[in-house]
């Protein structure tokens, strides 16, 4: 089923599907744009000349999969983003909770009739800037920890519905985080090339069709990746999609980053480094299920960031995960032993929902009768396989074509 990983980079027809998945579900280069333009004018925003924390922002820097390149839709039937920065502040390091998140709410919100006013809400640890175009801002006040590693931070527990509750401080260092899985899943420059063209072949379709509506200054999206980011951000995708009816908390996405950082590896193709990223995470869950145990999983650069403290909130939660991991696990297994293309669009449907799923292998098929039409495919006398450019010149990778068995299909009816 898979070509020669280093060369092909998405040889197979299934690493292209679960490539053009993450495509469609990840922050696009105009929203990405759009994402930095906003958190820029938030940071100035915040220490205009009538704020409560005018000249106390020390530094304004993304965390998480904003951080890292992995963010993803938030929302399976929308195209919603939470983009997560954190507001380095000069207050002291006793500041009590409540006062660091009401200070950056009011500070963000303003007065009456100003900009966000009415689209600012406090949440328990980060005030939420909502857009009309479903994007989320979530900043998050943090006070720097003295002599301590780089940006080691105090950040704040408090809710807001409980005023007489005084919440709790936490140590934290996303910033530490970021650049340790940065270092631990270190970009594949063939691939993210590879990668990042499809990404803009795609995007250009979709404005071509609609245009932005906020123009802002081009960004440098983050595309230099490794398989590992996409393999994270296809899982992420999938525990949204077991999530999506469920009313409990889900599986944090910083726990999901640190256990891909950790079975990283090199030289797989994007099928399998999938199949194996899932197999490795139930089998620290099994254990820790079998054994009765929470899963306890942390910061590697700051071991008193708890980066599980609010899930699993329980065995029998964390039993529901093992439970989905093992139908994912069985499930990827699957396609990547050789599913004919209508299973693979079950499967995957089931994985990572409809909506993208559909449209993947819709264009999927369409290049496949192009390639037909245009004369560009053929049958190997000797294996009976249909030869169809997979990454050759018909996609603009310019890797060479394979030969693959013929597979059952119902792309062009009966």
């Amino acid at each position: 089923m898979h070509g020669d990983s280093d060369s092909g980079f998405l040889a197979s027809h299934l690493d292209q599907l679960l490539a053009d998945v993450a495509i469609r579900i990840q922050l696009s280069q105009s929203n990405f744009n759009k994402a930095v333009h906003r958190y820029g004018a938030v940071s100035q925003w915040i220490e205009r000349n009538d704020s409560p924390l005018k000249d106390r922002v020390e530094l304004f820097y993304p965390q998480g999969s904003m951080a890292i390149g992995a963010t993803i839709a938030s929302k399976l039937r929308t195209d919603e983003f939470d983009i997560d920065v954190v507001a380095q502040l000069m207050l002291p390091e006793s500041v009590a909770p409540r006062v660091a998140l009401d200070l950056l709410f009011e500070s963000i919100r303003g007065i009456q009739g100003s900009r966000y006013y009415n689209i600012t809400k406090r949440r328990s640890r980060c005030v939420t800037v909502d857009y009309s175009d479903n994007m989320h801002l979530d900043v998050t006040p943090a006070v720097l920890r003295l002599g301590y590693p780089e940006r080691e931070s105090i950040i704040f527990h408090q809710r807001p519905e409980t005023p007489s509750d005084p919440g709790y401080p936490l140590i934290a260092n996303p910033y530490g985080f970021a650049e340790w899985f940065k270092r631990e899943t270190p970009s594949d420059l063939g691939f993210a090339s590879v990668f990042k063209a499809r990404a803009l072949r795609h995007e250009d379709l979709i404005t071509e069709k609609m245009a932005d509506s906020e123009p802002v200054e081009p960004q440098e999206h983050p595309f230099r990746m490794s398989r590992s980011v996409i393999a994270l951000q296809l899982l992420k995708r999938w525990r949204n999609v077991q999530y999506d009816t469920r009313a409990s908390r889900r599986p944090p996405s910083v726990m999901i980053a640190k256990l891909v950082a950790d079975a990283s590896g090199q030289g797989m193709s994007l099928s399998d480094e999938l199949l194996k990223q899932a197999t490795h995470m139930l089998a620290l869950f099994r254990e820790h299920d079998f054994s009765g145990r929470l899963v306890n999983i942390v910061n590697p650069v700051c071991l008193d960031d708890v980066l599980t403290d609010r899930w699993p909130e329980s065995l029998a939660s964390q039993r529901i995960f093992v439970n989905d991991l093992e139908g994912l696990v069985a499930m990827l297994t699957r396609l990547v032993s050789g599913a004919a293309l209508d299973d693979m669009q079950g499967i995957m449907m089931r994985l990572f929902g409809e909506a993208p799923t559909s449209d993947v292998f819709r264009e999927h098929g369409q290049r496949i009768g192009d390639a037909i039409a245009a004369g560009e495919s053929r049958h190997d006398t000797g294996t009976g396989g249909l030869v169809v450019p997979t990454t050759g010149s018909s996609l603009g990778t310019g890797q060479p074509t394979q030969v693959r068995r013929t597979p059952r299909h119902r792309f062009f009816g009966d």
